[in-house]
């Protein structure tokens, strides 16, 4: 259990590492995972997580929300590279951790696999937040939240196999492939039944704060069921994520939607913190469970569990997508050049994370009446690799992909800059037709046009060449935000002179914050 004391000390640091990740620009996984280190080698607190609880606590929110924001044209677009890399390469990689596991590190066949499936998949959050922040191109970055969604499911099932054999002796080829394909299978059903049913039920609400309640019950809803029956509860809150997302727009007010996504972009930021920062309280523990503690054999271990990883990886990057036309067809538009850029850049995004964590962290304690065999050595393994593919790739992929040519920056902020000025257009010749059937009077309709037509050359500004145009952009911005800085001093007068009440200011502030972000 978690005292007064550790809460506080997980919070500060939290506090702390997310300002060093935004001060630096470095993903804050990485900043994490480093802190996490930092505390668990640090003299404190140490703490003990309850297994069973670690899974159910952390794993349905954490797959839930990225489904939920995924695209689902995008995923459609890119399902069969998807799907490759989240089945096909989950495998491999899986059964080459196993071999080097058993013949390199010496543990039994069944409890490396039990690792294989730890490090079988790959971290949702890291890699895509810093191909996206550097204006990768989008088919990339599609393929990377894509795999990262589905190889959960992949990877946890795997691991449910691998852990019920080690914990019950027996173990069937056939017998595992009808359970993956059950589990698969009905986890999707199980998340979809609960999205819908509880979805709908968003219909029938119209606060926000109740809103948010079923927004935060969809995901155990689907989780909870379908691991009690049997099936992957992963698969489950990834499917009800998917349909959740796609719906919200027709079931959410903007101002409902606007909280969901602030409270679900904190929420996850949380349990990745708790979740890397735990751990590395854990880690004296882990290391005291360690015949011999930390030894130059085990970290040479972790470094080849990493290289097979990459490896691995690596190698197929470069042979299957030849062999079945992985990122080839007749109507793909990029260049053999890019083609090559992109499988580099997939083949170096080998980041395992959260999840990998959480499933190491869950093994059960006993099996079959004893110890669960190496329980502390995959702990410390998992924990390894974890560090080293967040750390190193972490910090080179931002180069490697500006040095491959893949970045798109440039192209990102064109084309946002024609969606807003297509928007606008649209907005002006519907004022143009509520006017023309006399609608809206005049002066309403001269003044929101006027509104429109300065958003439509601000953004015509960025993208054109004028070196004119972007100077009087620039000094637009400069003096909306003198306005804002204006308005926020009389903001203070207003709460020193306590003329009005405290919800009226509140709501002011509101609307303030969200011109200020509007103009961010």
């Amino acid at each position: 259990m978690l005292d007064a004391g550790v809460i506080i000390l997980l919070l500060t640091a939290t506090t702390v590492l997310a300002g060093i990740a935004a001060r630096t620009g470095v993903p804050y996984p990485i900043v994490l995972v480093l802190g996490g280190l930092v505390l668990g080698i640090a003299p404190g607190p140490t703490t003990n997580l309850d297994p069973d609880l670690v899974l159910v606590l952390f794993l349905p929110p954490l797959v839930y929300a990225p489904a939920f924001y995924a695209s689902i044209d995008e995923v459609r677009a890119g399902a069969r590279p998807i799907l490759e890399l989240a089945t096909g390469l989950v495998l491999i990689t899986g059964l080459a951790v196993a071999l080097v596991a058993h013949h390199v590190v010496g543990l039994p066949w069944e409890v490396a696999a039990v690792l294989g499936a730890i490090l079988g998949p790959t971290d949702p959050i890291a890699a895509t937040s810093i191909v996206r922040r550097i204006g990768a191109p989008e088919r990339l970055v599609t393929i990377l939240e894509g795999e990262s969604l589905v190889n959960d499911g992949t990877a946890i099932t795997i691991y449910a196999i691998a852990v019920h054999t080690v914990t019950h002796g027996d173990f069937s080829a056939l017998d595992a492939v009808g359970s993956f394909c059950l589990d698969v299978a009905g986890g999707a059903a199980i998340g979809l039944v609960v999205a819908w049913t509880l979805v709908h039920a968003r219909r029938l609400v119209d606060d926000p704060g109740a809103e948010l309640a079923i927004s935060l019950l969809i995901p155990f809803g689907a989780y909870v069921p379908a691991q009690e029956i049997g099936w992957s509860g992963v698969i489950a809150a990834v499917a009800a994520g998917l349909y959740a997302g796609a719906r919200a727009v027709d079931v959410s007010a903007a101002d409902t939607r606007l909280q969901l996504r602030a409270f679900w972009d904190l929420l996850v930021f949380l349990l990745n913190a708790l979740l890397f920062l735990l751990i590395g309280l854990q880690l004296p523990n882990i290391v005291d469970d360690l015949e011999g503690g930390v030894t130059s054999t085990l970290v040479a271990q972790v470094l080849a569990l990493t290289a097979t990883i990459f490896a691995i990886r690596m190698l197929w990057m470069f042979t299957v997508p030849a062999l079945v036309g992985l990122f080839t067809s007749r109507d793909d538009p990029d260049k053999p050049e890019e083609r090559r850029a992109a499988r580099l850049v997939l083949g170096w995004s080998a980041m395992r994370g959260g999840l990998s964590l959480a499933l190491a962290l869950a093994l059960p304690l006993m099996a079959m009446g004893h110890a669960f065999p190496d329980r502390a050595t995959i702990v410390f393994l998992a924990y390894g690799v974890v560090l080293l593919t967040l750390v190193v790739p972490g910090l080179t992929l931002g180069p490697l992909v500006r040095l491959v040519g893949l970045e798109r920056g440039r192209e990102l902020r064109r084309q946002l800059a024609e969606a807003r000025s297509s928007m606008a257009h649209a907005a002006i010749a519907r004022i143009e037709e509520l006017a023309a059937l006399d609608e809206v009077d005049d002066d309403s309709a001269d003044r929101l046009r006027s509104v429109y037509e300065t958003r439509l050359s601000r953004h015509s500004a960025t993208l054109g060449d004028d070196a004119d145009a972007r100077s009087h952009a620039k000094r637009a911005r400069e003096l909306r935000h003198a306005v804002i800085e204006a308005q926020r001093e009389e903001l203070d007068d207003l709460r020193g002179r306590r003329e009005f009440p405290a919800e009226v200011l509140l709501e002011v502030e509101h609307e303030l914050d969200l011109d200020e972000a509007r103009i961010r």
